[in-house]
C-alpha cells in the first residue's frame, strides 16, 4: 500500500515531468517560424551577368585562347552540344567545323583538347594531322568509334587509338564495368541482374564491337562477358575495351565506344581525361545535392474510391499517416534535404476542393526537417496553367499564409508557358524553376536574367545504369545533383507496382546506395542551390602554378571548385576551405578571391 507522502511524491514528480514535456512542446512551436521561408534570397536579375565562352575563330586564334576546346564534326549533333555545355561549365573557348579541311595548324591555333565526333574524321591525310596535335600536347579524344571496318582496315590508325586486335565486329555483353579514376565513385560493375523486377535496371549498350587494346594504355570501362558462352577464362586485358587512353609522346588519345559522349555523360568524361592528360586540373562546382519531391503534399481527396480500397484512407489521411513519415526516416538516413513541391489539387474540374487544414501541419514539419516548400505546376485537367495558378493562389489566400515559394517544378515542355506566368502573384518570389532531366535543356542554366533552371538529373524511383553513369558523371563535373521522386503515379496509379509500398522501397534502396559515394558534397534545398548556381554561372576564374603552389583567382567569393591530382596531397591552403572528396580529389571553397594551394607528393611529409 503507497503512503500518503509517497503518493505525493510520485504525484508531484508526474506533474513536473508532464509540465516539462508540455512546456519543451510549446517553446519548439512557437520558435518554429514556419511561415518564413528561411532559404529563400531576394530575387535578382544578376542573369546578365552570366559568364559566356567564345566562339573561336580559328583564323584569327591568338594565344590567348589556348584554352579552347575544338570540336570536329557535326555541328548540329548530340555531342557537340554536349561539348559546347562542358565548355561553359568548365570555362573554356570553344570552336567547331565539320571537317579537319577547316583548321589549319600553327603554333598560336592549337587548341588544349580536340574531340573528333568519330574516327572518320582522322582517315587518310587527316590521321597525319592529328598525330602531329598529340604530339604538340594537344589533347585528342575520339567521342564515339563507330566503324569496326575502317579501324581494322587501317593499321596506323589502330596504332594510333591503340588498339592491338579487333575481336569480332559485334560481341554481347552481360554488363559494364567502370573503373576508378576517370569519374568520381570508385568502381562499380552494371552487370544483368538475376531478378526480373530488377533487370529494367539495364539499359546500357551491350551489342558492342570487341577491341583489345595494347601495351602503353589505360583502361577505364570494359565490358562483361558471359564465360560460359564465349567457352573460355577471359583476364580484364582481354575483356572489350569501352573506354581508354592511348599514352603517346608528350600526349594523351583517348577513344569512346558507345554512345557516352552524346548527353550530359560527357561532362564528367570530359573532365576526367582533362585531369588524367594533365598534371593536375582544377575546375569550378555548384556543390549542391538536391532531393525533389513532387507533388507531395497534396490538400484535395481526389480519387478517393481508388485509394480507400487500397489504403482504406483518403489520399490526404495517406500522404499524412503513412508516406510523410516514411519520407522523413529516409530523408534522415540518407543526410539529403528535402525541398517539397506542393499540389493543392490535381483536376481542377472535378468538384473535388483542396482543404488547407494541413498545411500549417506541412509547413512545420518542414521546417523542422531543414526542408523547403515549393509549388508544383502539374496538373491533371485545368483549363489553363494560369488558371491553376490562379485557384492555388486562392487556396493559400484563404490559409492566411505567408510563406514565399522560392522554387517551382513544372514539365520540360511548359518552360515557356511558365516564364511568361513568372510574375503573377504565385511565382512572384519564385527564382529557380525545376523539370524533369531532358537532353533538350542544360543541366544548370539562367532560364531568364533573374530565373534559373535547375533540371533533375535522376528519377529516384526509375533508376537505370545509364542514369547512374550519367549521374556520377554530373557529379565529377558540376558537384550537382537533383534527385526527383514525382508521387502522381502513387496518387493516380495505373500498375500494381505504382503502390505506395513498392515504390518507397525502390526508392529507399535507391537512394541509400547510389549517392553515398557522393556524401561529401554539400545537402541542400532547391534555393540554396540556386545561390549556388548563380555564383556557378556567373564566375570567371584563372589559375596557376609555380613550383608545388597552386594559384587560383576567381570573380566570385564563395564559389566552389574541385581540384584533382596524380598523387599529390593538399599541404595548406590560404583564403580557402578544402575536404577530401577522395584519392587525389579534393573540393576547394574560395572565401576570398585569391586562393593559394600548397600541394606535397603523397606519402612524403617533412617535419621542421
Amino acid at each position: 500500500m503507497v503512503s500518503r507522502r509517497k503518493f505525493f511524491s510520485i504525484a508531484i514528480m508526474m506533474f513536473v515531468l508532464l509540465f516539462l514535456f508540455q512546456f519543451s512542446m510549446v517553446i519548439r512551436d512557437w520558435q518554429n517560424t514556419y511561415d518564413i521561408n528561411s532559404n529563400l534570397t531576394a530575387k535578382q536579375n544578376d542573369g546578365k551577368n552570366v559568364w559566356r565562352n567564345k566562339e573561336v575563330d580559328l583564323k584569327s586564334v591568338t594565344e590567348e585562347n589556348r584554352n579552347y576546346a575544338l570540336f570536329v564534326g557535326n555541328t548540329l549533333s548530340d555531342m557537340a552540344e554536349a561539348v559546347s555545355r562542358w565548355c561553359v561549365y568548365a570555362k573554356w573557348d570553344i570552336a567547331k567545323i565539320n571537317s579537319l579541311d577547316g583548321f589549319k595548324e600553327n603554333d598560336k591555333s592549337l587548341p588544349r583538347m580536340m574531340i573528333l565526333e568519330s574516327e572518320k574524321y582522322a582517315l587518310g591525310d587527316n590521321l597525319k594531322k592529328i598525330e602531329k596535335l598529340a604530339q604538340e600536347g594537344v589533347i585528342i579524344v575520339f567521342g564515339c568509334l563507330e566503324d569496326v571496318e575502317d579501324i581494322q582496315a587501317d593499321d596506323e590508325l589502330r596504332d594510333f587509338l591503340g588498339i592491338s586486335r579487333v575481336v569480332s565486329k559485334e560481341t554481347e555483353l552481360i554488363g559494364v564495368r567502370l573503373f576508378e579514376g576517370l569519374l568520381l565513385g570508385g568502381e562499380v560493375t552494371y552487370e544483368t541482374p538475376e531478378d526480373k523486377e530488377e533487370k529494367d535496371r539495364q539499359d546500357l549498350q551491350l551489342n558492342v564491337p570487341w577491341y583489345q587494346v595494347g601495351s602503353g594504355t589505360k583502361t577505364y570501362m570494359v565490358g562483361v562477358l558471359d564465360i560460359e558462352k564465349i567457352n573460355g577464362h577471359i583476364v580484364n586485358e582481354e575483356l572489350p575495351t569501352l573506354i581508354w587512353r592511348n599514352g603517346i609522346q608528350n600526349g594523351s588519345v583517348f577513344c569512346v565506344v558507345g554512345d557516352y559522349m552524346k548527353d550530359s555523360t560527357a561532362l564528367g568524361l570530359l573532365d576526367g581525361m582533362v585531369t588524367e592528360a594533365s598534371q593536375y586540373y582544377i575546375y569550378p562546382v555548384v556543390n549542391a545535392q538536391n532531393l525533389s519531391m513532387i507533388n507531395f503534399p497534396v490538400f484535395a481527396n481526389e480519387n478517393n474510391e481508388q485509394m480507400m480500397e487500397l489504403y482504406s484512407q483518403s489520399i490526404t489521411g495517406m500522404v499524412r499517416d503513412i508516406m510523410w513519415p516514411s519520407l522523413v526516416s529516409i530523408v534522415e538516413k540518407s543526410g539529403l534535404k528535402m525541398t517539397c513541391f506542393m499540389q493543392p489539387q490535381t483536376d481542377y474540374e472535378d468538384g473535388v476542393e483542396p482543404d488547407s487544414k494541413d498545411l500549417v501541419f506541412y509547413l512545420k514539419q518542414m521546417k523542422e526537417q531543414n526542408a523547403e516548400a515549393g509549388l508544383s505546376l502539374q496538373y491533371k485537367n485545368a483549363g489553363s496553367l494560369n488558371d491553376k495558378l490562379n485557384q492555388d493562389a486562392e487556396f493559400f489566400r484563404k490559409a492566411n499564409s505567408s510563406y514565399k515559394y522560392g522554387a517551382a517544378f513544372t514539365e520540360e515542355e511548359d518552360l515557356d508557358t511558365v516564364k511568361r506566368l513568372i510574375n503573377t502573384e504565385l511565382m512572384k518570389n519564385v527564382s529557380t524553376l525545376v523539370c524533369e532531366y531532358t537532353e533538350d535543356e542544360p543541366v544548370i542554366s539562367y532560364c531568364t536574367d533573374s530565373v534559373t533552371l535547375q533540371s533533375v538529373t535522376s528519377d529516384g524511383m526509375n533508376y537505370t545504369y545509364s542514369g547512374d553513369i550519367r549521374m556520377r558523371s554530373i557529379q565529377s563535373s558540376l558537384g550537382y545533383t537533383n534527385v526527383m521522386l514525382n508521387m502522381q503515379d502513387i496518387f493516380w496509379p495505373k500498375r500494381k507496382k505504382d503502390r505506395w509500398q513498392t515504390m518507397q522501397r525502390r526508392f529507399s534502396s535507391n537512394l541509400l546506395t547510389y549517392w553515398k559515394k557522393f556524401k561529401d558534397f554539400d545537402s541542400t534545398t532547391l534555393s540554396e542551390s540556386n545561390t549556388r548556381t548563380r555564383t556557378f554561372l556567373n564566375l570567371d576564374f584563372s589559375e596557376s602554378r609555380t613550383d608545388d603552389e597552386i594559384t587560383v583567382k576567381t570573380t566570385e567569393t564563395g564559389s566552389w571548385f574541385i581540384l584533382r591530382t596524380h598523387g599529390e596531397e593538399i599541404k595548406d591552403i590560404e583564403g580557402g576551405t578544402q575536404k577530401k572528396l577522395e584519392d587525389d580529389a579534393y573540393l576547394i571553397q574560395a572565401q576570398d578571391v585569391t586562393v593559394k594551394i600548397q600541394l606535397e607528393t603523397a606519402g612524403l611529409h617533412y617535419s621542421k
